[in-house]
């Protein structure tokens, strides 16, 4: 197995907890659901590795036993990988599965369990010296949005996490194809064009409330929202309040938390996202106008000339990725034998 510059390869660790989660669940219709999540993470890793700096590949991951049996659980994001893109990153799609678990509602219980499986996962504590060598896919922010709706009524809470993939590249990419295809239109507009004054302005009653994990603890503890949310996502109650800041954040648009569950709120709600305005430099702006400037700035990011081939093999062609349909069940205990 490949260690490249003494690199934690955490993905493996990660797939192989994201079996046991499917293996502890006792409903058919959880494992069934579970299962299209377990091809997706598959892919998404794949992917990453395939345009992390250092090419980490499926045989770099898995011993050669491994390797064999989960391909023919999972051959499809073994075959696609090079060829179709991601929609989202592996913790994303973890939140999901431990969300669908715990319930929605049941915040404390989704937290808690969250912070058990990262203890159970160890993943490596940075210092300030080390981290950036590290391969993890750990996101260190979780937020939670909800709706107020006028006279009563609370929407579910929908989760997001912040960007979970190491590398410069990886942010591009995954925020870039995010825009493009995951996050609502108004949401991905904020974030395509937030450099040019692109933002949304929100009503009051949607809540955002973040958490950020304490490693020492392994426990997480709310975090106040950072300029660049403050500056796209304008109007919304965010818990606990902003603390300005002497420096701008060192990461770019898009990498919060606060867009993966914002956008998910908007998303179930339709007559909410219709309240949403779209702003240009604090000016109503016409999101018609602006989708395809949008879309062109999306597309430029994704697509730079420098990865473009390994990015997707089908020339101009942009492929996305779909989860592998469930087979039939028993499935996965062949792995563990």
């Amino acid at each position: 197995m490949k260690n490249p510059q003494g690199q934690r390869l955490d993905p493996r660790r990660f797939i192989l907890k994201f079996l046991e989660i499917y293996e502890e669940q006792i409903t058919d219709e959880l494992k069934t659901v579970i299962h299209g999540y377990m091809s997706e993470v598959l892919h998404s890793i794949f992917f990453l590795g395939n345009i992390h700096r250092e090419n980490i590949m499926p045989t770099d991951i898995f011993e050669e036993k491994e390797l064999l049996k989960l391909n023919n659980k999972f051959s499809k994001p073994f075959n696609e990988f090079c060829t179709h893109l991601p929609t989202r990153t592996p913790f994303s799609i973890l939140l999901d599965v431990v969300v669908k678990i715990k319930g929605s509602q049941n915040e404390t219980q989704v937290m808690e369990y969250l912070s058990t499986l990262l203890k159970e996962l160890s993943v490596p504590k940075p210092t300030n010296m080390t981290y950036s060598n590290y391969y993890t896919l750990e996101a260190t922010v979780i937020c939670i949005c909800h709706y107020e709706r006028t006279g009563g009524g609370i929407t579910k809470k929908f989760y997001g996490a912040s960007l979970s993939c190491k590398g410069q590249r990886e942010r591009q990419v995954i925020i870039s194809l995010s825009c493009r295809h995951t996050w609502t239109l108004k949401v991905a507009y904020a974030v395509a064009l937030a450099g040019e004054g692109g933002a949304i302005q929100l009503p009051q009653t949607v809540k955002c409330k973040a958490f950020k994990r304490n490693r020492e603890k392994d426990h997480y503890c709310e975090e106040p929202p950072c300029t660049n949310c403050i500056n796209i996502f304008k109007g919304a109650t965010f818990e606990p309040c902003h603390i300005e800041a002497d420096e701008d954040p060192n990461w770019p648009y898009g990498n919060c938390a606060e867009t993966e569950s914002l956008s998910k709120l908007l998303n179930a709600d339709p007559a909410l996202c219709e309240q949403v305005q779209v702003l240009k430099n604090n000016m109503t702006a016409d999101l018609d106008l602006e989708k395809k400037h949008s879309l062109e700035q999306c597309h430029a990011q994704a697509g730079r000339p420098a990865y473009r081939d390994r990015l997707c093999a089908n020339g101009n062609d942009i492929l996305f990725f779909v989860p592998q349909p469930t087979p039939p069940s028993p499935f996965l205990a062949p792995l563990y034998q």
